[in-house]
């Protein structure tokens, strides 16, 4: 399986690692790695998850 951010998504999270970044360095860093580790859970067990339906 593979993923990927919407194009809005993908600027908010590049926003989003930049000011934690800017926030303590190494911050932006720790959070970009957390979220790419719950994709990868995500992706390695799809059904340990509800779908959510918009």
């Amino acid at each position: 399986m593979k993923f990927y951010f919407h194009e809005h998504a993908e600027t908010e999270f590049d926003r989003t690692v930049e000011y934690y970044e800017d926030c303590r360095h190494g911050l932006g860093i720790e959070f970009a790695q957390e979220i790419y580790a719950t994709i990868d859970r995500i992706i390695q067990y799809p059904e340990a998850w509800s779908p959510r339906r918009f």
